[in-house]
């Protein structure tokens, strides 16, 4: 009687535990729940992006405007505050080789740059190629564009989001240039790119490569005797203290080029790559009506430092580089582009 008593207490005690447990067990669940929201909420948090992004050009140029009043405003408040970008300009992250290599190794996110050491990206800097503003677009905007980018993602691994206007480039020197023969022997300093070296030893020219960020010291310390960029370029970087002397040369039109690390671009979704694409085409869109609207004050300022304006014989720079473009354009572009932006020019 004792062991039957024992074994009801027993089987009693058992189901009191299973009950017991099997409360905790919902409790535990509803505590999964709770925790599984918790961290869910959590990791969409941690989804927030700080990027950055460089360029070399002053503060006060239409580039670092652009950066600062459109495309990183404009992508926070597309993205719902997600995507943060902090724009970093007159090269405090380094010189546009430095930067493309930052963007290699995923320490840069952004770049808006002119030269990127790739051979489809320099050949945009051949001579006389691009007739105007209006002819550029026409080339930049449409299928070759597109082309080019593929082609230089496939060079760099780095994608190219887009590109931008950047002005005609004048020649500066300390000494009045009208034609060839004042070209002779002039030490003048280029971004190292082949067809901007091959353009100005055709002219006859000695160019030198030197850095954008270490031009002006060579240029107050005569390492070279010339340079030549755009109006808002030289004046923005003050080169009027050591150059007497601007040629509307208007010898070359390149583009600038939007820059992304590829790892990055890939983790967007094919929404905010568009997203992200769209906010630059209105980006460009607003850099270049800026550096339009300012080019002839950028002249008038040249002017007020004291540089003297001098209109060279261009049909003599014409004629000296007609032939430089078979060097580059076929090797970096494919066979026939290079006529095929040419018949774009009306």
């Amino acid at each position: 009687m004792f062991r039957k008593k024992k074994s009801s207490v027993v089987i009693v005690s058992i189901v009191f535990t299973v009950l017991a447990l099997i409360c905790v067990g919902c409790g535990g669940g509803q505590e999964q729940v709770d925790v599984g929201k918790e961290q869910k909420e959590q990791a969409e948090t941690k989804g927030d992006l700080e990027l950055r992004s460089a360029d070399v050009v002053a503060v006060t140029s239409p580039y670092t405007i652009g950066m600062n009043e459109k495309f990183i405003p404009l992508l926070k408040e597309r993205s719902n505050g997600r995507i943060k970008v902090t724009h970093y300009p007159a090269g405090q992250l380094g010189s546009d080789s430095g930067i493309v290599e930052g963007i290699k190794l995923g320490t840069i996110d952004f770049g808006l740059v002119g030269t990127v050491q790739s051979k489809v990206t320099e050949a945009f800097y051949l001579p006389f190629l691009f007739k105007d503003s209006e002819h550029m677009h026409r080339v930049i905007n449409g299928e070759i564009g597109e082309k080019l980018k593929e082609k230089f993602y496939e060079e760099t691994g780095i994608r190219m989001i887009g590109y931008v206007y950047f002005a005609p480039r004048m020649l500066t020197a300390n000494k009045p240039i009208h034609n060839l023969e004042d070209l002779k022997g002039l030490k003048i300093r280029v971004p190292q790119m082949p067809p901007m070296i091959a353009t100005w030893k055709a002219l006859g020219a000695s160019p030198t490569p030197v850095a954008f960020t270490e031009l002006f010291t060579a240029l107050q310390t005569g390492t070279v005797d010339a340079q030549e960029n755009p109006f808002e370029i030289i004046y923005n970087n003050s080169f009027y203290e050591v150059q007497k002397y601007v040629m509307v040369t208007n010898h070359s039109t390149p583009v600038r080029f939007f820059i992304v690390n590829d790892d990055l671009w890939q983790s967007f979704s094919k929404e905010e790559q568009k997203m992200i694409e769209e906010i630059w085409r209105q980006t460009a869109q607003y850099i270049e009506e800026l550096y339009k609207e300012n080019e002839q004050e950028y002249i008038k300022k040249l002017k007020e430092k004291g540089m003297i304006f001098i209109e060279p014989n261009i049909e003599e720079f014409r004629e000296a580089t007609k032939d430089v473009w078979k060097d580059f354009a076929p090797e970096a572009w494919g066979e026939g582009v290079y006529e095929e932006i040419q018949k774009l020019r009306d």
